[in-house]
């Protein structure tokens, strides 16, 4: 008996041991470095980093994290940034100050401010896609071919097709002319997609349409409570170039922010939608702030365009609406991510 009660203990001991090695060896599985195929170790924060052609004319640059820095258990957060027009990629990534510069190369920061998303939210792999047409502008690229929109919605398919091992989701974001990439997009699709969680506007809505654009996007609104939109603009009918004004009152964003955030809050009747407004913003908020329209007054009659974009813009763009939004940074306001500037060199 004594001897039977001996065997059963050492092989509980046994299973007992073979089920801590798996907890172990799964551990070390799900902690490993990720070495994503294909990519490059960049020299600026070991992020991993790849650039490709796809379909005609689209440069595409992906910025992933560091190897060491991805994880197969989060979720992964793809952001497409189409660039505004007239922007190269190594522009829009932007750089350390050094001399003979290009001004563009300090306008933006995406590159920086992509490195202070991840500092801040720990909770997921955060990617930035730039997304450059060969003629830098998407508005000339689409109406090359009557095909482009439909090469829009391929290139979003692939990309989120590279990471489909570790749960992602796309982030459709844009500045100025870049916007355009987004409206092609959905020209191609007869419904936004599930897998689209977000869209950004940061100052590029200037295709906005209600008959055209209004439906699709209250659906997919209304389809989950995961779905968020931002959009950013200032008074740019106001606004001064050599003393003279260069958007008409109805051609510009601010016009066009005026009319979607009407448009939804007409159609989506159940929501309750906030307003501030004081001397500098105009800014409305609905469902938990998933849904944010900020309107930057102009009294002052300045071009805010691209400081929409270079304070804080893109990370605010990321974190509406979620936990992470306001915590380190002001929208609109200086800078947070200057240690996050890569030094001068091209990625």
């Amino acid at each position: 008996m004594k001897n039977i009660l001996l065997l059963i203990l050492i092989c509980c001991l046994s299973l007992s041991n073979r089920a801590q090695e798996q907890m172990n060896l799964s551990s070390r599985i799900s902690g490993k470095a990720i070495k994503l195929p294909g990519f490059a170790t960049s020299p600026y924060f070991e992020e991993q980093v790849i650039s490709f052609i796809h379909t005609p004319g689209i440069k595409v640059h992906i910025n992933a994290p560091a190897e060491t820095k991805f994880k197969k258990d989060k979720p992964t957060k793809l952001v497409l940034y189409a660039l505004p027009n007239g922007n190269s990629t190594d522009w829009t990534i932007g750089k350390m100050p050094a001399e003979g510069d290009d001004w563009h190369y300090h306008i933006q920061h995406i590159g920086a401010q992509t490195r202070y998303i991840r500092a801040s939210d720990p909770e997921c792999n955060f990617i930035t896609v730039y997304l450059e047409a060969d003629t830098k502008s998407w508005g000339s690229w689409r109406k090359a071919e009557p095909t482009r929109d439909q090469k829009i919605k391929e290139t979003v398919e692939y990309i989120l097709s590279l990471f489909s091992k570790y749960n992602p989701h796309i982030e459709l974001n844009s500045h100025s002319g870049g916007g355009n990439f987004i409206f092609g997009f959905m020209d191609a699709v007869s419904e936004i997609p599930d897998y689209v969680k977000r869209i950004s506007f940061i100052d590029s809505n200037y295709n906005w349409d209600n008959e055209r654009y209004g439906d699709k996007l209250q659906k997919w609104l209304e389809a989950s409570s995961d779905n968020r939109l931002f959009v950013a603009c200032y008074d740019d009918a106001n606004a001064l170039l050599d003393g003279k004004p260069f958007v008409s009152k109805t051609g510009g964003t601010w016009h066009r922010t005026y009319l979607m955030q009407r448009y939804l809050k007409k159609k989506m009747k159940r929501l309750s939608w906030n307003k501030t407004e004081n001397d500098s913003i105009i800014y409305f908020t609905a469902d938990n702030r998933r849904i944010q329209f900020y309107s930057r007054k102009n009294p002052e009659q300045k071009i805010y365009h691209t400081i929409l974009v270079e304070r804080n813009g893109y990370i605010q763009s990321v974190f509406s609406g979620t936990k992470y939004e306001g915590m380190g940074y002001q929208f609109m306001g200086r800078k947070v991510y200057d240690m996050y500037r890569q030094d001068s060199g091209s990625w």
